[in-house]
């Protein structure tokens, strides 16, 4: 393919393309992931009205995730206690592959803060 020219009838990144790894246990039961880092932006004034420079602060990282609960307690089989706060801190690896052999791979370091269940009529799955 030449650079910069569109792939016509090409297959963008999808979420059936992502495989995600927790801790050796490849995880196919995720409906949702999300991650990102936001870096703290603050605008400097000296005199005038107007900014003179920008200072930049921390780096947050954020993520979450959703899954049915069987892949849950799968996780919790290999935490210690059987909670996920104990597990200290991992990678989680999320990789994305297409049918035109595309591939990235984003990977982050990642620690579990709790998990909520819940569960209402009608579920066909419990997602947590």
């Amino acid at each position: 393919m030449i650079k910069g020219q569109p792939l016509v009838n090409g297959t963008a990144y999808a979420h059936s393309d992502i495989e995600i790894v927790i801790l050796g246990v490849p995880l196919v039961e995720v409906s949702e992931i999300n991650y990102s880092d936001k870096q703290e932006m603050t605008l400097n004034y000296g005199t005038g009205n107007n900014p003179t420079s920008v200072g930049f602060g921390s780096v947050q990282p954020v993520g979450s995730i959703t899954m049915s609960k069987k892949e849950l307690d799968r996780i919790r089989a290999v935490a210690p206690g059987g909670k996920i706060q104990n597990i200290p801190l991992f990678p989680i690896g999320v990789s994305y592959a297409t049918d035109q052999g595309d591939y990235t791979r984003d990977r982050m370091i990642c620690k579990f803060k709790g998990q909520d269940v819940s569960s209402s009529q009608g579920n066909s799955r419990v997602d947590v």
